[in-house]
């Protein structure tokens, strides 16, 4: 049934999850040298801060209008529901009909931006998409779609993210990293030779693999995003391929550099303990 992987896509999980450590160590690169500038130029000047919040709510707000306005596609919304969870039936009704017929149609970059980030998370985790009698009606975000939210969505958690704003990390790394691994799920779907036999799982399973792959390579924690995805989602059977994907996700970023919030915490030059020992303190030793 839907929601279910194979084995030997754990290979395929892991493989995202390199991606999501390099994604993650893209993003943590850019937004320390931002947060740098920052330091330098704003922070110490609280109207400069005041004024690079106004600038940043409205530059964000105009690029989440623009890019729905830009997607001029309409989609048909599903007819043949009757299989489909209640959930999934609810969702339906989140689906935006920015420039479209209201009744018969939807945006759906419009539905991913012009929701909240709780919906859109539902949206890219439990639409369904491919696996067994994959059809024309069950398409509910093209591979256009996703990156047209992906990428202008994960600029902007990298832009905002240490700014004089309320603005966090968990909730912008889950939707573009669910949109980026969508995005992979749509792809394979795309390109399978058998449609209606699908060898991979649905897009919904490979959305939850993407979030953990970028969140996991920005954070580069494993156990507690394990848990917490675990939580989320109310199903043991993905245990093993969220530990694969966190753990090659933080062992990729690590190549690059440290996770976020370490990096902050050194930008801010607050003392906390290391995880590891220094070398140093085998070479100190104490006396009375």
């Amino acid at each position: 049934g839907h929601g279910n992987y194979s084995v030997w896509e754990l290979s395929i999980f892991i493989l995202i999850g390199c991606a999501g450590g390099i994604i993650g160590g893209l993003f943590n690169h850019f937004n320390e040298k931002i947060s740098l500038w920052r330091m330098k130029n704003l922070n110490k000047c609280k109207k400069k801060r005041f004024v690079e919040a106004i600038s940043l709510a409205f530059v964000m707000s105009f690029i989440s209008f623009l890019f729905p306005m830009i997607w001029r596609k309409c989609t048909p919304r599903p007819v043949n529901i009757e299989n489909w969870s209640i959930q999934e039936k609810l969702l339906l009704d989140s689906l935006v009909s920015f420039n479209c017929e209201r009744q018969t149609e939807y945006n759906e970059v419009a539905s991913l931006f012009f929701t909240d980030a709780d919906t859109a998370i539902r949206q890219l985790f439990h639409f369904r998409e491919g696996g067994d009698n994959w059809t024309s009606d069950q398409r509910t975000f093209s591979s256009g779609a996703l990156i047209m939210y992906f990428l202008p969505y994960i600029f902007m958690a990298c832009v905002t993210y240490g700014a004089a704003l309320p603005s966090g990390l968990f909730v912008p790394s889950l939707l573009s990293g669910a949109a980026f691994g969508r995005l992979i799920g749509h792809l394979l779907h795309k390109f399978e030779p058998n449609a209606n036999n699908s060898l991979f799982a649905d897009s919904g399973t490979y959305a939850l693999i993407g979030a953990a792959a970028v969140l996991g390579g920005m954070a580069r924690m494993t156990i507690s995003l394990t848990v917490i995805l675990l939580e989320a989602t109310g199903d043991m059977q993905y245990v093993l391929p969220i530990m694969l994907t966190l753990m090659a996700a933080r062992w990729t970023g690590n190549i690059f550099n440290e996770g976020l919030y370490d990096i902050h915490i050194n930008l801010q030059d607050l003392t906390y303990l290391e995880d590891e020992v220094p070398d140093i303190a085998y070479k100190v030793s104490g006396t009375h």
